[in-house]
């Protein structure tokens, strides 16, 4: 009688103590923040802005959103040398590169129609339109200092020299060029082709292309992101469109590839709702925060562990604040869509207010 009343109680400690701890798990993940300030592209030509110090969808029109042109959208125009319906012939941010040195905070903006902004945190004052490219994708902050910017329409890689705000070098790669990533060593660089579904190996010495990555669960591709100690290499594959843009029926996913052996080690199917588009990881590398699309109401930022490869959190990056302001979306199939994500990992403190002074 003792021993199953011994046996009894050790069961109900168990079942407490997992109880507990899967509890404090999700208040973890409840309460999950970072020390930054994530800022995303979108095709209304602003870029949404979350502080991860505390997670909140952002819901004020003026603090929360960064304005740079009208608003434009990605399938239109012209996409690796083919011709959609053209319904704006410019505007839409689709990524920005940020540059901090000092007290100086800027971030040079890639737009669809291929021009170039740079906007001043400090002022709020944009400086451009830079006629550089056709339909820019990402915008780059390379090795060198220049900015690099990827081109869907004619599948270029623009050099972006900030300081001189001029363009230094271009150069051709493949159909429609949506992202670039290099090596710690700087030894390569990789370059994601979005219809093609292939991520393009360089030497970046002789700027020679070495390899083609495929991938089955590659059809349809977009930005792409090296993980801070420099293995792995994410890329973005929501599959929208199978080859020759045909109607995507590839699941939703994050293909990783190793970057020692330039082969693809791993896929994180995502549920259909999200469609990844960029990535930034957390300096310390266990979390990835993707810039999401779910081609319904809203966009997202998602925190992925990247250890277990399992979604954390969620928080809405356009809903929030279009229901609180009565925003319709007229473009895109009335779908607000988020694009490239850029992160200030040091942000300025927040300035204490002191009431009754």
């Amino acid at each position: 009688m003792k021993k199953k009343l011994l046996i009894l109680t050790l069961l109900m400690a168990v079942a407490i103590v997992g109880y507990v701890f899967s509890g404090s798990q999700a208040d973890a993940k409840k309460n999950l923040t970072f020390n930054g300030i994530a800022y995303i592209a979108g095709h209304g030509g602003h870029f949404a802005i979350i502080d991860l110090r505390t997670m909140k969808p952002p819901s004020d029109i003026m603090k929360d959103r960064i304005v740079i042109t009208e608003a434009g959208s990605e399938m239109e125009g012209i996409i690796a040398g083919m011709k959609f319906e053209e319904i704006k012939k410019g505007g839409g941010t689709h990524g920005g590169a940020l540059i901090k040195k000092g007290s100086e905070k800027k971030m040079v903006i890639g737009l669809l129609n291929g021009d170039v902004y740079v906007y001043d945190f400090n002022t709020g004052k944009k400086q451009g339109p830079y006629k550089v490219g056709k339909k820019f994708c990402d915008a780059i902050l390379g090795p060198d200092g220049n900015v690099y910017l990827e081109d869907m329409a004619d599948g270029h890689v623009y050099v972006w020299d900030p300081k001189g705000l001029k363009t230094v070098d271009s150069m051709p790669v493949g159909k429609a060029i949506c992202g670039i990533a290099w090596t710690h060593d700087n030894k390569k660089a990789y370059m994601s082709d979005m219809p093609a579904g292939i991520v393009y190996v360089y030497d970046w010495t002789t700027k020679k292309k070495i390899k083609e990555i495929k991938d089955p669960e590659m059809t349809f591709i977009h930005q792409i992101q090296m993980t801070p100690d420099g293995s792995e290499l994410w890329v973005s594959a929501p599959n929208e469109f199978d080859p020759g843009l045909k109607p995507g029926t590839h699941k939703s996913q994050i293909v990783i590839i190793d970057t020692k052996t330039d082969t693809v080690k791993d896929h994180i199917v995502l549920p259909d709702n999200i469609r990844p588009h960029d990535f930034e990881f957390t300096p310390d590398g266990k979390y990835a925060l993707a810039a999401a699309r779910t081609y319904e109401n809203d966009s997202l930022l998602v925190v992925i562990n990247t250890k277990t490869h399992e979604i954390e959190k969620q928080v809405s990056a356009c809903y929030s604040c279009h229901s609180k302001y009565g925003i319709e979306v007229t473009i895109d199939q009335g779908s607000p869509l988020l694009c490239g994500i850029e992160v200030d990992w040091h942000p300025a403190k927040k300035k204490r207010v002191i009431k009754g002074c």
